[in-house]
Formats: structure tokens, C-alpha cells, sequence
């Protein structure tokens, strides 16, 4: 009935799903985090990293994969929407990114991010983005775990940033891609993956599909950014990961080909990002 209720397809083609980068915790969903968890297992995801941005939201997404001993991992950092707490007064910047740091040490949180830079809210002062970015950056090649990596309306500075800090040993993906052809080759090329999500179904977003589809396949992520972002026939509601199967179905349809060889494809690719196999996770679902 539940499935019935939120508009879902059932699951009878035994399709399995990863979400690789999704905000699946109580700053997100309040008392309906583990409902959340449990109908997006009903719809065939069976592993999905939980992604920090804020200080409260990092602790939650750590916590939430510890709890759970089937395929809920994290990452942690702060968004660049609030690089500027990085920087706040008497020591209490120095405070938070040491607590990322701390948190970045964790088993089960596989990931540092989400950071980046935006500069369409330009919510905290570009310089200070750019300077909570490289603190990330430093981060991940100490820990030698992959970057989550947030752009908007800034490839050139972000790209331009990976230029000079040094190389990640373990890579990262720029999620939830919305730059141009050009920008992607260079991404590319420095050897990030590049993660889709909603908007790859939206009916106007052509150019986006077209640069998806022309892709080289082994750098391809699917994820649905929930609470944000939600894929048709759902635009303007509320996300979760459970409605991650249309974006499969449709990232299959412009690429030509089954369904199932694009949940292979992308669960292949996110292992290898991620190392969750090598960090003993099971093939096991979402339940505690």
C-alpha cells in the first residue's frame, strides 16, 4: 500500500540500485528517516552514501552508517553554501573542520563532502569557498579517500583549484553535473567521475542528456541528490531514494541500453570510487 501511496512501480524485475550521494538523515526527514531507508529498499536500492554538509548533518550521516549493517555509508565536509563557518571567530572554525577531520577517520564514512564552490547563491564570500575547498582537498589526499564535489556557475575557479592542489590518490565526483560539454571533458580528463540525478529526466534538459549519453561509460554515477531535485514524473516534491529507479530508466533509454546493464554499470563504477567492498561492506540492503 505504502508503494501505492507514493506512486512507485513495483519491483519485480529484481533490479538492484546504488544512490551515490543522497541527504538521508533526520536534518533531512525528521522522525521519517528510517521510513525513508525502508522504501527505498522496497524499490530495489540497495546501497546509498549519505552525504554531510553542515556540522549537524556530518554527525547524522556518521551515525546513520554506523547504524546500519547493510549498505549505508557516508561522507562528511561542509557545503560551500557555509564554507564561511570554517571561519568563524575564536577558534569555533578550527572546531568544526577539526570535527570533519575527525569524522573523515571513520570506517563506514568512505567519502570527504560534500565542498565545492557555488556561485550562484554565493552564500558564504568566494574566497572563503575557495578556501574551505582546499582544506578539503588536503583532507581527502591525507586520508586517501575520494572528493564529493558541488559546482555550480564556477567549473573554471573549481577546475582551476584540482589544477594546483595536489593530485587525489583516491579521485572524487563532481555531483549532480550541470556544466557544459567542455567542462566535463576536463573533469574528465583529470579523472573525476561525474554524477547525474534528477534533472537528467527533466523534459527541456536535452543538452544535458546529450553530453550523458557521449560519456565514457566506466566514469558514469546515478544519484538522487534527495531531499532536492526530484526526478519526473515527481519534479517539485520531495526527493528521496526510492525514486532513483526513474533515473536509472532514463540515463538507460538515452544510452541505449537495458536497465539492467545500467544498475551493473554505475554499482561497478561507485565500487570502484568508493571502496566500499574493499571497507567489508555486505551485499546486503539498507535494514540495521
Amino acid at each position: 500500500m505504502e508503494k501505492e501511496k507514493k506512486g512507485l512501480p513495483p519491483r519485480e524485475d529484481g533490479l538492484l540500485f546504488v544512490d551515490t550521494h543522497c541527504h538521508v538523515h533526520p536534518g533531512s526527514y525528521g522522525g521519517e528517516t528510517e521510513d525513508v531507508l525502508r522504501r527505498a529498499e522496497e524499490a530495489g536500492v540497495f546501497r546509498l552514501l549519505v552525504v554531510g554538509g553542515r556540522e549537524a548533518e556530518n554527525s547524522m550521516a556518521a551515525e546513520l552508517a554506523e547504524g546500519h549493517s547493510g549498505g549505508v555509508f557516508a561522507s562528511v565536509g561542509i557545503h560551500p553554501h557555509d564554507a564561511s563557518s570554517l571561519f568563524a571567530p575564536s577558534g569555533e572554525g578550527e572546531r568544526i573542520f577539526e570535527e570533519v577531520s575527525s569524522l573523515a577517520r571513520r570506517e563506514r564514512v568512505v567519502a570527504i563532502g560534500e565542498t565545492g564552490l557555488d556561485y550562484h547563491y554565493d552564500n558564504s564570500p568566494r574566497e572563503q569557498q575557495r578556501e574551505g575547498l582546499r582544506m578539503h582537498l588536503r583532507l581527502a589526499a591525507e586520508l586517501k579517500k575520494p572528493v564529493v564535489l558541488h559546482c555550480r556557475e564556477a567549473c573554471a575557479p573549481l577546475l582551476a583549484i584540482l589544477r594546483e592542489e595536489e593530485d587525489l590518490p583516491a579521485g572524487g565526483v563532481v555531483h549532480c553535473f550541470s556544466g557544459t560539454r567542455e567542462d566535463g571533458a576536463e573533469f574528465l580528463e583529470m579523472g573525476y567521475y561525474l554524477s547525474f540525478a534528477g534533472p537528467l529526466t527533466f523534459k527541456k534538459n536535452d543538452e544535458l542528456r546529450q553530453i550523458f549519453r557521449d560519456l565514457p561509460e566506466d566514469r558514469i554515477l546515478l544519484e538522487t541528490d534527495s531531499p532536492y531535485l526530484a526526478p519526473h514524473p515527481f519534479r517539485g516534491k520531495r526527493n528521496e531514494p526510492a525514486y532513483i529507479p526513474f533515473v536509472y530508466e532514463k540515463a538507460a533509454e538515452v544510452r541505449g541500453m537495458p536497465p539492467g546493464a545500467m544498475a551493473l554499470l554505475v554499482r561497478r563504477n561507485a565500487q570502484r570510487l568508493f571502496r566500499w567492498q574493499d571497507r567489508g561492506a555486505e551485499e546486503g540492503m539498507l535494514s540495521e
